[in-house]
């Protein structure tokens, strides 16, 4: 199995660099080639390992590997870095990613189904326009304030304040500065009714999902939340137990150790997928504070005690981690979900 051929792809827009390398480590060919001629490459070729980043078009790239019967090999850009030469050029790339690729130590990530990517793609679009109404909003609070007018907290303070300031008999700003909130008010109207109708698409995308629906059975998990977990382990057959689909998400603690002592310093803030991770830590947050006084469940009873032991931010980020170990095993094995009541 590991005297295979490998075709390394440094992925970009335009030119893709293309090593190819033989099983026995002989480098038959290094080159930048077109989008086409990758795809007429990969058509042409035997089944062998497809190595990448997981960088922009991944996925359309490793989905089209896999179904010409090629194994795909994809690694975090940063696991890449250290094997690659001082000198930063395309080719050193590609060959970098080769040896990347055969590490032992090396962990890789699954291939997003259109399905999944889907998701993917609305929720990312959906958070550009959350920002941006957020962006647009501030902006006119700041502008405002230079004149001495402070909007309250929300939006709608900031709609009672456009109707009161933006009124053609108000004297409080001039009419250039009317005409150029006007105009920003208008934006943000129009992003409003994009990121609604956006959210809109996402639920009715996620009602049609059978996994979807099952995830969202989980404590703390709503239709943001589902469709971040889907999109994130799919099937779960690219992972093979739950703490490893926790680690890919980045709940799992970082540790220490050094002459047999092991020490946990807690999870890695900037690894993972920071956006579901939030999503679900807020969900966990609003799962403890519906806590019955008397838990009904193992998994509640597990969770008081947590809580008293440990505190509630702390027993959040253990039910975040829960959950996603729980989710894996949901998709992976096609299950609903069943909370273990407490025997009587």
């Amino acid at each position: 199995m590991n005297n295979r051929t490998v075709l390394a792809l440094d992925l970009a827009k335009r030119v893709i660099q293309v090593c190819k390398v033989t099983g026995e480590g002989e480098i038959k060919f290094n080159k930048a080639m077109s989008p086409d001629a990758v795809r007429t490459l990969l058509t042409n070729t035997k089944p062998c390992i497809v190595a990448m980043e997981g960088c922009g078009s991944f996925h359309y790239w490793g989905r089209l590997a896999q179904e010409l019967g090629h194994e795909v090999r994809a690694m975090p850009p940063i696991k890449v870095k250290p094997f690659i030469g001082k000198q930063k050029t395309d080719a050193n790339d590609a060959v970098g990613i080769f040896v990347a690729s055969k590490q032992p130590s090396m962990t890789f990530s699954p291939v997003k189904s259109v399905s999944q990517h889907t998701i993917q793609s609305i929720q990312t679009s959906r958070r550009l326009l959350e920002k941006t109404l957020k962006s647009t909003s501030n902006h006119i609070g700041a502008l405002l304030y230079e004149y001495g007018i402070i909007l309250g907290k929300g939006k709608k303070s900031l709609r009672e304040g456009m109707v009161t300031y933006l009124d053609p008999l108000s004297t409080c700003l001039t009419e250039p500065l009317k005409l150029l909130l006007g105009s920003l008010w208008q934006q943000y109207q129009s992003t409003l009714v994009q990121f609604e109708q956006l959210s809109t698409q996402l639920s009715q995308q996620i009602k049609q999902l059978e996994p979807c629906r099952r995830l969202m059975a989980l404590e703390g998990v709503g239709e943001i939340g589902a469709a971040g977990l889907y999109a994130s382990l799919g099937d779960g057959s690219g992972f093979k137990n739950g703490r490893q689909a926790s680690a890919y998400i980045g709940v799992t603690p970082k540790q220490r150790s050094s002459g047999g002592k092991v020490v946990m310093v807690g999870i890695d803030s900037h690894s993972g997928d920071k956006s579901l991770r939030a999503i679900l830590f807020l969900g966990a947050l609003a799962a403890i504070a519906q806590l019955p006084s008397e838990p009904k469940t193992e998994k509640q009873r597990w969770l008081i005690a947590l809580i008293k032991r440990a505190g509630v931010k702390k027993a959040c980020i253990a039910l975040v981690n829960k959950t996603i170990r729980t989710a894996w095993a949901l998709l992976r094995y096609s299950q609903p979900y069943q909370p273990k009541a407490i025997a009587i």
